[in-house]
């Protein structure tokens, strides 16, 4: 049927709505549609039927519509050329073999040449394309869509983060972005769950991600933590978080439980971005925090305790940085060329602290009325030289970015260099600021290295008092056996092993030595690959210096023909050895797991 276009002209943009009626005819015939987007989608292509007034501005098909009205208008196409256009068009219509066509395989391979499919978008089509259509309906309605709902932020579905995270604390693992889609599979297959079963379970975390995302749980308490968190950029957290709001809203724990749980993150979190510490090291801690807490459950009864003993049993590049660390880069961190993110954080926190009467800091910096101001100027005039005086260099160089010299204002830019007294008590100066941050400023007569030292101690008993060392009077049980990832932080030192697992495959150990270990799993990434192996004898050796030979020699045990191991060196070596191997191998450090006996010494 060939559609009435006769109402368009090419140029009145009020009679496109007509020949788009007119197309839809074709694409559907009575209320059955051949041809759907997902709901939002569709709910926003069914309004471009209607007055523009109604037209959802924030979707992409209203977006293309306009797109391609605009485009059409500017051209001055006619109505024929128009219908020419659509008579293009192209719709596949790929009919499947029951009982021998794969249609999920057929929608990825599909869509590998178009468009990247999300890994949320493999994993929907998985979860309800074998379904009955009228079925694959009501589990799109009834679970999948609240799920996108759950995620959204920003007119986007972050369905895909929400799936990572949730497989992560499941797994007690992060999988990389573009693997969870495949990782989701493996899941669903190895716990054998129905479709309804993990939908409905998925269903329950995404409204804990709402929740979270949005700063909307039961408790007001738990509201600022999760919101301070935000402001921080710390993703990472999400897997230890979910599980602790099922655990709560459960009735497991309180909200004041979860609130000061929440707080002890935030203040590991900030004092060790403040100390410079790696984040990477971060992951593995919060994929497994939650699972390793409910180890202990049944031998303490303070939740708190537990996760606090948890996180200040960390070591290495895991560890809680003590008072100590936290207030010596608190007082020499370069504040000023910090991230802006955590600037955000940092002046919000000092500036309102846990007053209920706020200045919304965040939004003041982020939209310019706020801006930071260094009290001793970024340029030193002769003036401000005198004041500060002898050794006026040194001091600058010491103190000009540090938190102790800067402050905030909204009126930066009248400040300029002036001299502290003009800054102090100029109209609209220091001595008529309302930001707590200047109480200190407003009581003194001179800037000088003097005052400098004694705001840095200031702010840094407020740092510690906003962002304290939590405790813990939880002392665990002895475990009899541990079983640590290669990517776990410990050096193994004082511990006697029992087996280990590679790639979910277990070994035993008749022996029960590290040596044995190391030779075990050498030998069997020699078996998988024998290539890199060579590469590494060859002369590529990278880390790997003088670890792998081709020839006996003393200190080397073989590992197949022409491979020989150094194996003649403590455990801290031969753990750090075999993370630089499964690097070089490109597998994950955490496919190798190793059983311990606590204590025991081999």
């Amino acid at each position: 049927m060939t559609p009435n276009l006769t109402a368009f002209t090419g140029v009145d943009s009020q009679n496109l709505p007509d020949v788009m009626v007119s197309v839809q005819f074709i694409l559907a015939i009575g209320d059955h549609y051949k041809l759907q987007p997902v709901k939002h989608d569709a709910e926003a292509l069914m309004k471009l039927f209607g007055p523009e007034s109604d037209y959802v501005g924030e979707s992409n098909q209203t977006t293309n519509f306009k797109f391609f009205q605009d485009e059409i208008l500017k051209k001055r196409i006619t109505v024929d050329e128009l219908w020419d256009a659509i008579q293009r068009l192209i719709v596949i219509d790929i009919s499947l073999r029951q009982g021998e066509d794969d249609a999920q395989l057929i929608f990825e391979s599909l869509n590998s040449t178009g468009v990247d499919l999300t890994e949320a978008d493999k994993i929907r089509n998985f979860v309800l394309m074998n379904l009955p259509a009228d079925q694959q309906e009501d589990y799109y309605n009834k679970y999948w869509h609240p799920i996108e709902l759950d995620t959204e932020e920003g007119n986007e579905y972050h369905v895909s983060e929400f799936i990572r995270n949730y497989l992560t604390f499941k797994l007690k693992k992060a999988p990389a972005m573009g693997k969870v889609y495949q990782v989701f599979k493996q899941y669903i297959e190895q716990k054998k769950l129905t479709t309804e079963a993990v939908l409905q379970d998925l269903v329950k975390y995404s409204d804990y991600e709402k929740q979270i995302r949005n700063a909307q749980s039961p408790s007001d308490k738990v509201n600022e933590l999760l919101k301070r968190l935000d402001v921080l950029e710390v993703s990472v957290t999400r897997p230890f978080i979910l599980p602790l709001f099922d655990y709560w809203q459960e009735g497991n724990i309180t909200a004041d439980e979860v609130a000061t749980i929440l707080g002890s993150v935030e203040s590991y979190i900030f004092r060790r971005l403040i100390c410079g510490m790696p984040s990477n090291a971060l992951n593995k801690l919060f994929a497994t925090l939650f699972s390793e807490s409910l180890k202990y459950v049944e031998q303490e009864d303070n939740y708190v305790d537990i996760i606090n003993y948890l996180l200040l049993s960390k070591t290495e590049v895991s560890h809680f940085p003590t008072d100590d660390e936290f207030a010596e880069s608190i007082e020499t961190r370069d504040a000023y060329n910090m991230r802006q993110q955590t600037k955000y954080y940092l002046f919000d926190r000092l500036e309102n602290q846990d007053s209920l009467e706020r200045v919304n800091v965040i939004d003041g910096m982020q939209n310019n009325r706020y801006t930071i101001e260094h009290i001793m100027p970024q340029t030193l005039s002769s003036a401000w030289k005198k004041e500060i005086g002898n050794g006026y260099q040194v001091i600058y160089d010491r103190w000009d970015n540090r938190l102790a010299n800067l402050t905030l204002t909204a009126y930066n830019s009248s400040y300029s260099n002036k001299s502290f007294h003009e800054k102090k008590t100029a109209e609209n100066g220091f001595d008529h600021s309302g930001f707590r941050l200047n109480d200190f400023v407003k009581g003194c007569d001179q800037w000088t290295e003097k005052e400098l030292i004694e705001r840095s101690e200031l702010l840094k008993q407020t740092a510690l008092k906003l962002w304290p060392m939590p405790s813990s009077n939880f002392q665990p049980k002895v475990v009899e056996n541990e079983v640590y990832g290669l990517d776990d932080d410990n050096n193994y030192a004082n511990v006697k092993i029992a087996s280990y697992s590679l790639m979910n495959t277990p070994y035993k150990l008749p022996k029960r030595t590290w040596k044995e270990m190391y030779i075990g799993v050498v030998r069997a990434l020699y078996e998988l690959d024998p290539a890199p192996m060579r590469q590494l004898i060859a002369g590529d050796r990278t880390k790997l210096e003088k670890v792998l030979i081709d020839h006996p020699e003393n200190g080397f045990s073989q590992v197949a023909d022409g491979v020989y191991l150094y194996t003649s060196t403590d455990n801290w070596n031969k753990i750090h050895k075999l993370r630089d191997l499964f690097d070089f191998y490109g597998i994950d450090q955490s496919e190798l797991q190793i059983e311990v006996v606590s204590g025991k010494k081999e």
